[in-house]
């Protein structure tokens, strides 16, 4: 039987991955279904080419793939921990890139919400995560 603080971090963990794949849906859903929407609701640049809202959905339809891929680590993060850890890897990972993306490629400012909500959901998940194995490993 868990100890309550692995209870509390473990809920923690559950609630920030459900979080994030909330955040993941209300965020493709608009991209699948109303791209020119979610542009001007971000302040993104238009899309150039009639046809190119193609690859606005087709991300769109990715991120709602890789928020079911969260599910395992939403229901059992030390059951899954391959999925848990894949899913706290990505979030952090995803932050880096929407941030390389607007300090160093030159893409607009609007992209820095996506890595201020990815960037700080996978350092708080990263943290609760370790916490889990922290006490997991002391109990071994």
């Amino acid at each position: 039987m868990l100890a309550r603080a692995d209870n509390l971090h473990a809920s923690a963990f559950r609630v920030l991955v459900a979080l994030g794949i909330v955040a993941d849906v209300a965020l493709a859903l608009p991209a699948v279904l109303s791209p020119d929407w979610i542009e001007s609701a971000l302040y993104l640049p238009p899309v150039l080419s009639f046809k190119a809202d193609i690859w606005q959905r087709g991300v769109g339809v990715l991120r709602l793939l890789l928020s079911s891929m969260y599910v395992p680590a939403l229901v059992s993060p030390l059951r899954d921990r391959y999925v848990s850890a894949a899913a706290v890897t990505s979030r952090l990972l995803l932050g880096l890139f929407w941030f390389w993306a607007v300090e160093f490629a030159d893409y607009p400012r609007g992209y820095l919400l996506f890595a201020y909500l990815e960037g700080a959901l996978g350092a708080a998940q990263a943290a609760l995560y370790v916490a889990i194995l922290r006490r997991e490993h002391r109990r071994a």
